[in-house]
């Protein structure tokens, strides 16, 4: 059995917990942030899975030992024009100290 591959928007919401993360001078501990990754899937949950995959890449070592812990959610997930995974991806990030 084939599976057809489709282009897929996924907005991505990931929380933070700082606890037991000593909070230094100057130093901001946002709340969460949102930001958003196009990927070629066969369906839904295995477009979010990949994005999620892409979001803790970025994040990388800031995530690691010592850091927050990090909880992702796809508040939207929608088919995308195929051409959208041509472009450079956006790995920006919005976040936000206060709910």
């Amino acid at each position: 059995m084939l599976r057809r591959m489709r282009c897929y928007y996924i907005l991505v919401h990931g929380k933070l917990d700082w606890q037991g993360v000593p909070r230094g001078d100057e130093v901001s501990q946002p709340l969460g942030f949102f930001c958003h990754r196009y990927v070629l899937a066969s369906n839904n949950s295995d477009a979010a899975e990949k994005a999620f995959r892409r979001v803790r890449a970025n994040l990388g070592d800031w995530i690691g030992e010592g850091g927050p812990t990090l909880d992702l959610d796809a508040e939207e997930i929608a088919e995308a024009p195929i051409y959208k995974l041509l472009l450079p991806e956006n790995r920006a990030h919005a976040f936000y100290a206060e709910e």
